[in-house]
């Protein structure tokens, strides 16, 4: 994930370079379009185009409007923009982008011919060092913006949250809600062994909040889940990777983060440093009321001898 989107003033991106005998016509994807047609842009154009080589692995959770509204142009011309490049709109550019993302696999022995490859070539580690450092720099561009703050308002005022990551995922959900949990009652973590979700879903609360860790290959259990909850109005944050196209069809309080590796698995760090921000953020806001719960808490481990010293 870039680090900077043009809107926010960075270096202009590189166009690549046309490829040599390929026409438009024959070009397939968004950037092969790009470069294709760049030479005959305006300049409102070439903004667009800018923003959107930059910004590919966001634009499956994108709007029309919103494009336009960083790049400084009007949806009209966003849409114009798209037609000449040989798109019916922008639904069908997303759909593109989107079946790009869902395409590669989880296997064992893709990643494992992966590694061989990148040792051959003696960079794996520089790369995911640079990958790993855009990603951090990505999570920390997430702190202060609308969005941000309507959620940490919801960690705090909702008289309940429930946690829930599934297979892999399990672990970061678990140690959220353990953390949360030391700031504020009322969290508890949801693992569906119950076949019903019932705690959440048929329970007392009367503003539960619902926190979903998501990343590829989805599970069926976060997408119904998710789902229930959008059709029962209950609200929902979903922390995911940037392939998780669904995310946004159940919530606008949708978190992306770049888990993309060099490493044999997916990156999980940035979510460990979302989550470690957005408690940061909780605290603060409870003030008083933190630091008393953590003085009881500290009572009572010290009463059941949790901790030996």
């Amino acid at each position: 994930m870039s680090p900077r989107s043009p809107d926010r003033g960075a270096d202009p991106v590189a166009i690549p370079a046309t490829p040599p005998k390929r026409s438009r016509a024959a070009a397939t994807t968004l950037s092969e379009r790009i470069a294709s047609a760049y030479p005959e842009m305006t300049p409102s154009s070439r903004r667009i185009a800018s923003y959107m080589l930059a910004n590919a692995h966001l634009l499956p959770f994108e709007h029309a409007a919103a494009i336009a509204q960083k790049v400084g142009v009007s949806a009209m011309t966003v849409g114009r923009f798209l037609r000449s490049l040989g798109y019916s709109g922008f639904g069908q550019l997303k759909n593109e982008l989107r079946g790009a993302a869902a395409s590669p696999g989880l296997l064992v022995s893709d990643r494992l011919d992966r590694i061989r490859g990148a040792d051959r070539h003696g960079d794996a580690l520089h790369d995911n060092l640079q990958l790993e450092v855009n990603a951090l720099i990505a999570v920390y561009e997430q702190v202060g913006t609308p969005l941000w703050t309507q959620t940490i308002a919801r960690l705090v005022a909702s008289d309940q949250v429930f946690v829930a990551g599934f297979q892999t995922l399990g672990g970061l959900a678990a140690d959220f809600a353990a953390r949360l949990q030391y700031l504020r009652p009322r969290v508890g973590v949801l693992d569906g062994r119950d076949g019903t979700f019932a705690e959440l879903l048929a329970g007392s609360a009367k503003r539960p909040c619902l926190v979903l860790f998501e990343m590829r290959r989805y599970t069926k259990f976060s997408q119904l889940l998710a789902q229930q909850c959008r059709k029962q109005g209950i609200p929902m944050v979903i922390i995911c990777d940037s392939h998780c196209h669904w995310a946004r069809d159940c919530t606008d309080a949708v978190f992306t983060v770049n888990t993309e590796s060099k490493l044999f698995w997916d990156a999980q760090a940035p979510f460990l440093s979302l989550t470690n921000l957005m408690l940061d953020h909780v605290v603060r806001k409870l003030g008083n009321r933190a630091a008393g719960r953590l003085k009881s808490l500290r009572t009572l481990q010290d009463r059941f001898g949790v901790f030996s010293s």
